[in-house]
């Protein structure tokens, strides 16, 4: 019989179990036995866990599959996580619980000239109801993920000139939304979580090696390397939408000339089809018209992924992913874009056309992706956001 006081060595395996399952998600009790216990330890804490309410089992019949291992994962009730996406034109939440499972998203419009405190203060609200729809309160929250629409300096933790926020460069989010929000909190770029919400939950689940190119009002990379979301040095990595593409193109927001955003963002795709359609349609409105048939609309959309396609292969040559995901406002478009993406892409890839990685829409809603994301991150992150502690059966 055990102790009822766990060993020091007892609750480390614990926490190796408990981890491994915040990140992954449920798993069979012989992959638990890869993260470098032995099975009997393995099984030995899983029986703790279940006895003292902190995972369950998973049927066949709750995950919608045939017949695989029965597997074990975090219950949902030990607490939430919420992302928050302060994107261009709109603020959106999700509410995601321990078992990864989405239990609600909201989102509210909100001007692109909106101070970055007042911004928060109405995400704070938004936040608010959806926990009072949920009948959860606020200290059920383990943490915050707020994903913003550009690059966050490593050292500094400041928003970077590339951010499509004006009010938001030169501000630290961190310590802004850490004095609205009062809850534990981690901040981070829209694609990046996007590119983590899709290995859990989308196209790329399982994946360690991935390039998720999320377009919105800029186009970044979200990088899942080697398992791991990689931002780089500075926290500038993925910047896909600042590529040069045409050294002699437009301006830039950046300050630089012929940068993709200016040739294959949503922006771009709508004012070229002003003259010839006299309207100022959305970009939704385009990919609706390209898909029965309007010609315009097809070639500024096939135009963008042509280019995408020229970045994309620079990307490629770089990092070498096993996927190659699209996300975000353009995804709708499909093969649309797809099929000249890949074509451009292939002429100029190193060993073009041999062993280019897939490139497929991604899984998740655009409007939820990176909300999802950002929920995730938090629920991923053992040392930051520790589950309550349960008490002994």
């Amino acid at each position: 019989m055990s102790s009822p006081v766990p060993s020091a060595q007892r609750s480390a395996n614990r926490a190796r179990v408990v981890r491994a399952l915040r990140e992954r998600g449920a798993q069979s009790r012989r992959a638990l036995a890869e993260i470098g216990l032995s099975r009997s330890t393995v099984k030995s804490v899983i029986e703790e866990l279940l006895d003292d309410g902190t995972i369950t089992e998973v049927t066949a019949a709750e995950r919608g599959t045939g017949r695989p291992p029965t597997l074990v994962g975090l219950k949902g009730d030990l607490g939430v996580a919420v992302g928050i996406e302060i994107a261009n034109g709109t603020v959106r939440a999700a509410v995601c619980d321990t078992a990864q499972q989405l239990l609600l998203h909201d989102a509210v419009p909100m001007d692109d000239h909106t101070p970055p405190e007042a911004t928060l203060k109405t995400a704070a609200t938004l936040v608010g109801h959806m926990l009072d729809r949920l009948g959860l309160d606020k200290h059920r929250v383990l943490g915050v993920g707020v994903a913003m629409p550009g690059p966050i300096q490593r050292n500094t933790g400041v928003n970077g000139r590339a951010t499509t926020l004006k009010p938001w460069v030169n501000v630290n989010p961190y310590a802004t939304a850490s004095s609205v929000l009062r809850l534990p909190l981690l901040v981070g770029n829209d694609a990046n979580f996007a590119a983590l919400a899709e290995t859990i939950w989308g196209v790329a689940r399982g994946m360690r090696d991935i390039a998720y190119v999320y377009t919105a009002s800029g186009i970044g990379v979200g990088f899942i390397l080697g398992g791991a979301l990689y931002v780089g040095a500075n926290g500038t990595a993925g910047e896909l939408g600042h590529t040069t593409i045409d050294e002699n193109g437009e301006v830039c927001q950046c300050g630089g000339r012929g940068c993709l955003n200016t040739l294959a963002n949503a922006d771009s795709i709508t004012q070229k089809l002003w003259r010839s359609h006299h309207d100022r349609l959305s970009i939704a409105d385009v990919i609706k018209m390209a898909q029965v048939g309007d010609v315009g609309c097809r070639r500024v959309i096939a135009d963008a992924g042509r280019h995408i396609g020229l970045a994309a292969a620079n990307m490629y040559n770089l990092l070498d992913p096993e996927l190659i995901v699209l996300g975000g406002n353009l995804a709708p478009a499909g093969e649309i874009l797809l099929a000249p993406l890949r074509e451009s892409m292939a002429r100029r890839a190193i060993h073009a056309g041999e062993v280019l990685p897939p490139v497929v829409v991604g899984a998740l809603d655009e409007h939820t992706v990176v909300v999802q994301g950002a929920a995730a991150a938090v629920l991923r992150d053992s040392d930051r956001f520790p589950l309550p502690s349960l008490p002994r059966k």
